[in-house]
C-alpha cells in the first residue's frame, strides 16, 4: 500500500495537488537532526540528544521532487510530548536554479506536551521560493529562533509531512488568548509571538521591518460579519501604525490602517468597520486576515516595543463608521453582579452585546457609575460606552 500510495504523489504536483511523506514503517528519505530515530508503524519517533542544540529533521535530495510553482505550504502533523520541550519550529527551504533561488527560513510558534496530534503550516512562497527545492528541514527551537538545547527527554512523533498549494483553514471570528500557550493559529513575520500567559499574547516586532501577526490557519465569514475589534496594549514609544490586512477569495490583499496611541497605560479597542460595500467590495465569503504594527511613516516597525494583544474579535457591533474613540476603564473583570465604569465625560449610554452582535443589555441610566450585569449568563461579551461628547468605546467584558 505504501508503495501505491507513493506512485500517486508522485504524480499529484503535477496537477497541483498536495504531496505527503506519511512515515508508514519508514523514515521516507528524512534524516534526523541533533536527535535519534525509531521507525514505527504509523509515524516516525525522534528522540533529542542531551546537550546538542536544535534537533529535527531533513530531507535531501527532495525525493519525490518538489514543483515551487505549484505548491508552497509545508505542512508538518506531529505530537511534541514532552511538557518543557521546544516551543517553535524553524523551517528552512534551500532551493537553486534559478537567479532568485536561496534559502528561506520561517519561524512557527507549536505546543508540548502534546496528547493529540497538532500540524502546523510554514509558507515558503516569496521570492527565493523559485527553481529546484534541493532540501527542507525542520529544527525545533525556543521562541524568538533561540537555540534549544535537547536533554534526551524531550520525543517528538512525525505522523506526516506534506507540501499544499494552500492552508487549509477552518472557520474561527473570536480570540481570546484564554487558553495558555496556544496561539489560536497565529503566526508572525518579522516579529515573534511568546504565550498567552493570562488572556495575554505578547507580540515583539522587529525593529525597521515590516512586523505582521499572521491568522491563515482559520477564516472569517466576512460576508455575515463586518466588524473587527481588536484589543491591545502598545508598549513601544515609536510604533504607532496598526493595520488590518485581508486576503479575499479571489486573490491580492485590502489593507486598512489607523493610528495607534504609544506607550499605552491601558488597553485600547480598535475597530475596523467593512460594512461599507463601496469600500469595501471584496470583504465578503471566507477571508483570511493578517493585522500588522509599525509606524505611521513608513509602515515598518520603528522599535522592538511589545504588543499585547488581549482579543481580536469579528461579529457585526458597532456599525455606525468614524466614531471618536472614548477611552473607559470597567471593574471587576470577571464580574458577575455590578460594573463600575470610569470615563472622562459623563457617560450617556451603554450597551453590552454577545459574541455573535445580539444585543442583550442597554440603559442610559447609571447609579454611581454602575450597571447591574447579574441578569448575564456566564461567557464573552462586547460592552460599548457613548459619552456626552457622542464618543464610542469598547471593551470585553467576561461574566463569571
Amino acid at each position: 500500500m505504501k508503495k501505491i500510495t507513493f506512485l500517486i504523489l508522485a504524480i499529484l504536483p503535477v496537477f497541483g495537488f498536495a504531496q505527503t511523506w506519511d512515515f508508514t514503517n519508514t523514515d521516507d528519505g528524512w534524516t534526523p537532526l541533533a536527535s535519534t530515530q525509531a521507525v514505527q508503524a504509523t509515524y516516525w519517533e525522534l528522540t533529542s540528544k542531551d546537550g546538542v542544540d536544535n534537533p529535527g529533521l531533513k530531507i535531501n535530495p527532495v525525493v519525490p521532487s518538489v514543483d515551487p510553482a505549484l505548491v508552497s505550504i509545508l505542512a508538518i502533523t506531529m505530537k511534541n510530548l514532552s511538557a518543557t520541550g521546544p516551543l517553535e519550529i524553524r523551517a528552512q527551504s534551500v532551493t537553486s536554479g534559478d537567479a532568485n533561488s536561496g534559502n528561506t527560513y520561517v519561524s512557527v510558534p507549536i505546543s508540548n506536551g502534546d496528547s493529540d496530534w497538532q500540524t502546523y503550516y510554514v509558507d515558503f512562497s516569496g521570492n527565493k521560493w523559485v527553481g529546484t527545492v534541493d532540501e527542507l528541514n525542520i529544527k525545533f527551537k525556543a521562541i524568538g529562533n533561540a537555540n534549544f538545547t535537547g536533554t534526551g527527554t524531550e520525543i517528538f512523533q512525525i505522523d506526516k509531512v506534506e507540501m499544499l498549494t494552500s492552508i487549509p483553514t477552518t472557520l474561527q471570528e473570536t480570540y481570546n488568548f484564554d487558553v495558555d500557550n496556544d496561539v489560536e493559529g497565529f503566526t508572525t513575520t518579522n516579529a515573534s509571538i511568546s504565550g498567552p500567559t493570562g488572556g495575554i499574547l505578547t507580540f515583539t516586532p522587529v525593529a525597521t521591518k515590516y512586523a505582521k501577526l499572521d491568522q491563515l490557519t482559520h477564516h472569517v465569514d466576512a460576508t455575515a460579519h463586518k466588524q473587527v475589534h481588536i484589543t491591545l496594549k502598545n508598549n513601544s514609544a515609536a510604533n504607532d501604525q496598526l493595520r488590518f490586512v485581508y486576503y479575499p477569495a479571489g486573490g491580492g490583499q485590502v489593507t486598512r490602517t489607523q493610528t495607534m496611541s504609544t506607550l499605552d497605560a491601558m488597553e485600547h479597542t480598535y475597530t475596523f468597520d467593512l460594512s461599507d460595500a463601496g469600500v469595501d467590495p471584496d470583504w465578503t465569503g471566507n477571508i483570511t486576515f493578517t493585522v500588522g504594527i509599525g509606524s505611521l511613516l513608513d509602515g515598518k516597525a520603528q522599535d522592538a516595543g511589545t504588543v499585547e494583544f488581549n482579543s481580536i474579535i469579528i461579529d457585526n457591533t458597532l456599525n455606525a463608521k468614524n466614531f471618536n474613540k472614548a477611552e473607559f476603564t470597567m471593574y471587576p473583570n470577571p464580574a458577575k453582579g455590578l460594573v463600575y465604569l470610569n470615563s472622562a465625560n459623563k457617560i450617556s449610554k451603554v450597551t453590552i452585546f454577545d459574541i455573535s452582535g445580539k444585543l442583550v443589555l442597554t440603559t442610559s441610566r447609571l447609579s454611581n457609575n454602575a450597571i447591574n450585569v447579574s441578569a448575564l449568563k456566564s461567557g464573552l461579551y462586547l460592552l460599548k460606552i457613548e459619552d456626552i461628547n457622542q464618543s464610542k468605546g469598547v471593551q470585553k467584558l467576561i461574566i463569571k
